[in-house]
């Protein structure tokens, strides 16, 4: 006959549950949508996802670079937003289209992370008390969005001054997150006539700006691995 110790038999069995970074940063982007970016400490963090405190600051250095890291997966997230199709010869102006289209179905897809980016925007992720090594990835992913629509607005308008990549991210990256955006903020879908009148808006705001046809090969969205780096000089 086998003995065992009572207090084997008599403890509770207590599991230890595990917060993966993802759910935190999930926690500290409701705290930031629901009370504001202000509001976002880590006790209050920590409450949202029914986390201890010392959880948290296992995995981040600071609240601020909770905040920056909650940041910077928004914005990665949005590099990936690419059409699933494009025709093999399409007309410049519908791949723009295209483009928008893609972007306002993030929108409503993810609707949290296309929120956050409004409610904390680059100015103020810029401003928190960051490592330079934070800061550098920061920096690193707008350098990359201004490359990539650098080389959007020379493939699809010819051009790539200050006010042709202006026009392209006001036709691709506002005015969708515009359409879609009081219908998020009220936690509600979009009605569909939302996403069918946007094509003919976009193509009000580019006019007769666009090419007949891309002047070259339209660029791979930024998380694919044949997007290459920008660099210093593509930058500036």
């Amino acid at each position: 006959m086998v003995l065992s110790s009572p207090a084997v038999w008599d403890t509770p069995h207590v599991a230890r549950t595990l917060f993966s970074t993802d759910a935190l940063l999930d926690a500290a982007r409701e705290v930031v949508l629901q009370r504001g970016p202000r509001a976002a400490t880590i006790t209050a963090i920590a409450a949202q996802a029914g986390a201890p405190v010392g959880s948290i600051y296992h995995r981040f250095d600071s609240v601020d670079d909770m905040l920056a890291q909650v940041w910077l997966r928004a914005v990665h997230r949005t590099h990936a937003v690419w059409p699933q199709t494009l025709p093999s010869d399409p007309l410049a102006i519908e791949v723009i289209v295209e483009l928008a289209l893609a972007l306002f179905d993030h929108c409503v897809a993810d609707p949290d992370d296309a929120l956050l980016l409004d409610r904390l925007p680059r100015e103020d992720v810029l401003n928190l008390r960051l490592s330079a090594q934070m800061l550098s990835q920061i920096r690193d992913a707008e350098q990359a969005t201004i490359h990539l629509m650098v080389q959007l607005a020379q493939a699809l308008l010819g051009r790539a001054k200050r006010d042709d990549v202006d026009l392209l991210v006001l036709a691709i990256v506002d005015m969708p997150f515009s359409f879609a955006k009081r219908y998020l903020q009220q936690a509600k879908r979009p009605p569909k006539a939302r996403r069918g009148h946007l094509p003919d808006a976009v193509r009000a705001v580019i006019g007769s700006n666009a090419l007949p046809r891309p002047s070259a090969a339209v660029p791979p969205p930024l998380d694919s691995p044949e997007h290459r780096s920008p660099s210093t000089a593509d930058a500036r």
